[in-house]
């Protein structure tokens, strides 16, 4: 029997409204063990009321649901884990990298780039729409399971399907006073990580101008040569200043971890900035983290984005 495990952060909306969708579109013989789990839950928690309603609307039942903390045994033992956003599915795989082969988002899982927004708090009519948008995942998902565990060969072995697959590539840079910093974390990053780093200088702590370096990391970015990029000075300020006269490039200048997420989920910074000299090492490392684990959360923020990038390019024509 193949285990799918169906993952968001508390386990009392998403989750379990696509736990109970899945079951009920796969076929009936018991070929499939399907269960759901949060990242962050408080285990024993109901199904959220209005998830349960609009479960009932399509005559499937979360009223006995529980709400359970994902361990490590759980994704040991999965054959397949679906999340709900790409930051889920990358902290995932951060941690369980043995694993890492047989996670994805359930966009992912179907070739899309659609997230599941958390509907936490909001009324009936976001929790059907959230219902209606993981039934259209999961349908198109359910086609895909079968090739999924074929091409693994033996379904046992399908943690070595797709391994690294979501492996980013990210553009590092700094100037001589953020060369610490950057070989530091450039060290940090390929050992703890499954990402590629490319390292655009400097070279060693001889004086340089960080103008030169920003724009080498920014342009590799906005081409696509990276993903996302970091770059790193004193203050990180002036990486910040010259980053941003890129044409494409977002860049946020970030002291703290919530400021990193706020500008991932919220701005779509795709560079973040760091001041060596303002910073310790530990805390770096844990901004770099947040950054690269959350994704953007689009909706709303999407068109307050656009009006960023329609302003830059008012401002250059």
């Amino acid at each position: 029997m193949k285990k799918i495990v169906l993952v968001c952060t508390g386990n009392t909306c998403r989750s379990p409204l696509a736990g109970v969708l899945l079951q009920d579109l796969l076929p009936e013989e018991k070929e499939y063990l399907i269960e759901s789990a949060g990242i962050s839950a408080f285990p024993g928690q109901r199904a959220a009321e209005m998830a349960h309603r609009a479960a009932r609307e399509r005559g499937l039942d979360l009223s006995t649901h529980q709400s359970q903390q994902l361990s490590d045994e759980m994704v040991r033992e999965a054959d397949l884990i679906l999340t709900m956003t790409v930051s889920q599915a990358r902290r995932l795989r951060l941690s369980h990298r043995e694993e890492s082969g047989i996670i994805y988002t359930l966009g992912e899982f179907i070739g899309r780039t659609e997230i599941v927004e958390d509907p936490v708090g909001e009324d009936l009519e976001v929790y059907r729409q959230t219902r209606d948008q993981l039934e259209k995942l999961l349908k198109a998902a359910v086609e895909r399971i079968p090739e999924f565990f074929s091409q693994a060969g033996d379904y046992s072995d399908s943690k070595n399907y797709n391994k690294r697959r979501f492996r980013m590539k990210l553009a590092i840079g700094s100037d001589h006073a953020g060369f610490p910093l950057k070989e530091n974390l450039k060290d940090w990053l390929k050992e703890e990580s499954v990402h590629e780093v490319i390292d655009f200088g400097a070279s060693g702590q001889d004086s340089v101008d960080y103008p030169d370096y920003a724009r080498k990391v920014s342009r590799a970015v906005a081409s696509q040569e990276a993903e996302l990029g970091i770059l790193i000075c004193g203050t990180g300020i002036g990486m910040s200043m010259a980053a941003n006269k890129v044409k494409g490039i977002r860049a946020a200048r970030c002291q703290d971890c919530y400021s990193a997420r706020m500008a991932r989920s919220h701005n779509n910074a795709n560079i973040l900035t760091l001041g060596d000299r303002v910073l310790g090492t530990g805390l770096a490392r844990e901004i770099v983290s947040v950054f690269l684990e959350e994704d953007f959360a689009g909706e709303r923020h999407q068109s307050r984005v656009d009006k960023i990038m329609q302003l830059e390019k008012e401002m250059k024509d």
